[in-house]
């Protein structure tokens, strides 16, 4: 059977010649599931909710080339969302992952923004994970190194595939099962979510990043005590290494 390539619109353009395209416009929802498997062959160009369909779509592990920072090519796990609540799925880890730097030379400077917050955010949470590992936090500060040095699109696209391994050995917590409910109940992009937790939880987390994300100053309107409430339903915030409570997030938000 011939590829199935999917891909945004945007990044359909790289990849010319393929019979068989199915355009992602937002993340996969749960009818998703009704699919799960039932493609040979597939190949995938975009961010996370491009390469996370693919991931869902195929019988076997694809190959993709990654556009953004957000991890997904090396991970095994695919994002889906029913209604409100984020929720993943098992899958398998890409075969083949490209990074190639003329698919990202003209990135808009808001999938910038967004896709840099969502590393950094990998790399706190994995290395303030219960399940953190030598390896993991390697990754981590390899990736954070690259970003830190490497001040061009292709670096941050190498580094989020280096922080992508991390968070499949460590997992996400605290930024994230926090960024889930602001996504979920306001439709808050997950990268523009992150980015308005990471300065005010980074150092709570015991981290300085503000070389990397000082310049992004967002400021977004919802109730905290919901997001925080919303956001101790996700296991995964269990996961993080500190003690934490209702009141210590909502005095940090």
């Amino acid at each position: 059977m011939n590829p199935l390539l999917v891909c945004s619109e945007s990044t359909r353009k790289f990849l010319p010649g393929y019979d068989r395209v199915r355009v992602v416009t937002s993340a996969p929802t749960k009818d998703i599931l009704k699919e799960v498997g039932t493609e040979e062959n597939v190949v995938a160009i975009g961010g996370g909710a491009v390469i996370d369909t693919a991931k869902i779509l195929s019988k076997n592990p694809i190959r993709c080339y990654p556009t953004t920072a957000s991890g997904s090519s090396s991970t095994s796990w695919s994002v889906y969302w029913d209604g409100d609540k984020k929720c993943s799925l098992k899958r398998m880890l890409p075969k083949d992952v490209i990074l190639n730097g003329l698919f990202v030379e003209k990135l808009p400077d808001d999938v910038v923004m967004s896709t840099t917050c969502d590393l950094v955010s990998h790399c706190l949470d994995s290395m303030s994970s219960i399940n953190a590992t030598e390896e993991s936090i390697g990754y981590c500060k390899e990736a954070l190194e690259i970003l830190r040095n490497e001040k061009n699109n292709f670096g941050l696209i190498k580094a989020g595939d280096i922080a992508g391994k991390a968070i499949e050995i460590a997992g996400t917590n605290l930024l994230h099962s926090l960024s889930y409910p602001m996504t979920g109940h306001y439709g808050i992009s997950h990268g523009l979510a992150l980015g308005y937790l990471l300065p005010k939880l980074s150092k709570f987390m015991g981290y300085d990043v503000d070389d990397i994300i000082g310049e992004y100053k967002i400021d977004l309107k919802f109730d905290k005590k919901l997001i925080v409430k919303e956001a101790f339903k996700y296991d995964k915030i269990y996961e993080f290494n500190k003690k934490i409570s209702e009141e210590i997030l909502y005095e940090k938000l």
